[in-house]
């Protein structure tokens, strides 16, 4: 029979498999262009598309992002994650709707850019796993999002080996069904519901998932037992509470500059701008044709499904591995992808102008690896660190705020690839991307906060000023 602490993390699992859901549906925007691009260059296509085209295709469903980051990180801390998350399905549906009815490439570029609502709207689902998750099991909960992209990404290349694009949008258009009808077997995150005063529901949320502290006035009460992994974390929730409550009467102005936020902001930019300048999204978005610049000699879609396959196994594998801290995992990370691009540098530039390279297939190999590396820390981590590191008065805003940094930033890599390819050529572009795979590396080592292991409380603790902390600890509430 299961004990109490095994059925509160099946629980956990169901939300936040029910939550990530929707980053399956956003798995498959992003492998789309994969899939309708290589079709689009048939002779039997139903329109052609030049260079150009292709890179507004791949590139559109980013160019909303900020806007639906925004406007869904607003409505997350007005009327909570779980009805914030349901609503960015609404696009969802009709773009994919839009795209397998599309007759022209209008129509394309319409349901494209819509799909860029929805998108950018992944910081909601982090947030609502780090309010439920406890402490010590945040980073294995966190990872289980980042595998629902890659089971998009996989379900979308094999669909588009096998059918057609319209094929692979119908089926899309059913999972969006799906995934907006399965959140309302969930409840609202108890801290959010504490937040708007609906103490009676934030009871009824904590009894449903297992853990259930009592209170007085809204303080936290004595520790439970150690083992009790779900009770610490209730404990951890209503200590943030408290902090949260310290802080409502300071100004809005007081509040979005205090060091709790913007050294977070900025941590969480600068983490965004090296993973966009690794390079990932562009093979993720460009896969076939990064394929056939690169000489590997494998089929453009037959590599795109080898590719998905390693991003899998990097995502299970990395949940192995999520005790280790956050500043381990980027400096792995960034190396293992660092050594893996430069060995497909190195090969271009060693048999640079032969028309027929030697063991051109197993050029392959390292780019499976530059994946796999990749879902350690590069690819998941600086968007789970948006949902950690910042106080709950502004937790939603400031993802969305951020989100919309990272899918911009996104969006430029990704238009701009080709034409950088064209101007300095592959060897340059992927160069630059294993240099900075480097610098991530010595990022991750020396500069990125670490919030492995803790509290909200104690993560937005390290970011306070010394005069600030004196401060908190005068007015923290004593327990006797």
């Amino acid at each position: 029979m299961l004990n109490k602490i095994s059925v509160v993390h099946l629980k956990l699992f169901f939300t936040t498999s029910v939550m990530s859901f929707q980053q399956f549906i956003i798995g498959g925007v992003f492998g789309f262009s994969a899939v309708i691009l290589p079709q689009l260059e048939r002779c039997d296509a139903l329109f052609k598309v030049d260079a150009d085209q292709a890179s507004w295709i791949a590139s559109l469903p980013l160019l909303l992002c900020p806007i639906g980051s925004l406007v869904f990180g607003y409505l997350s801390d007005r009327y909570g994650r779980k009805l914030s998350l349901q609503l960015t399905y609404v696009p969802l549906l009709i773009s994919w709707s839009l795209l397998f009815n599309a007759v022209c490439l209008k129509d394309i570029y319409i349901g494209r850019l819509l799909t860029g609502l929805a998108t950018g709207t992944g910081g909601v689902i982090y947030v609502y796993i780090a309010e439920t998750s406890p402490t010590d099991s945040r980073p294995f909960f966190l990872l289980i999002y980042t595998l629902f992209v890659g089971l998009g990404l996989m379900t979308s290349a094999v669909l588009g080996a096998l059918f057609h694009w319209r094929t692979v949008a119908a089926v899309f258009a059913v999972m969006c069904v799906v995934g907006f009808v399965a959140p309302f077997f969930v409840p609202s995150t108890p801290m959010w519901l504490r937040s708007r005063k609906r103490e009676e529901e934030a009871r009824q949320a904590e009894k449903w998932f297992g853990f259930e502290l009592d209170r007085i006035d809204d303080l936290p009460t004595l520790p439970p037992p150690p083992c009790a992994a779900a009770a610490m974390a209730t404990l951890s929730r209503a200590d943030s509470t408290v902090g949260a409550n310290m802080e409502k009467n300071v100004s809005c102005w007081g509040t979005y500059s205090s060091p709790t936020v913007w050294k977070p902001a900025l941590a969480s930019f600068a983490f965004l701008c090296c993973q966009q300048a690794s390079g990932f999204y562009v093979l993720l978005f460009y896969s076939v044709d990064v394929m056939r610049d690169c000489r590997v000699s494998i089929d453009g879609m037959t590599a795109a499904v080898y590719l998905c396959a390693a991003r899998l196994a990097g995502t299970i594998v990395s949940l192995m591995f999520q005790s280790a801290t956050k500043r381990m995992l980027t400096t792995v990370s960034g190396l293992g992808m660092c050594v893996s691009m430069s060995t497909v540098v190195g090969y271009l530039y060693a048999f640079n102008g032969e028309p027929d390279p030697p063991a051109s297939d197993l050029l392959i190999v390292p780019f499976l690896f530059y994946v796999f590396f990749a879902m350690f820390a590069v690819l998941p981590l600086p968007w789970s660190a948006c949902g950690e590191m910042f106080p709950m008065a502004v937790k939603g805003t400031m993802n969305g705020v951020m989100y919309s940094c990272g899918y911009e930033l996104m969006f430029a890599a990704i238009k701009v690839y080709p034409m950088l390819v064209d101007t300095f050529g592959i060897r340059v572009v992927w160069t630059a991307s294993a240099c900075t795979c480097l610098i991530t590396s010595l990022f991750g080592a020396f500069v990125l906060p670490e919030t492995t292991g803790k509290t909200l409380n104690e993560i937005t603790d390290g970011f306070r000023s010394s005069k600030d902390k004196a401060r908190k600890k005068i007015a923290k509430p004593q327990i006797p």
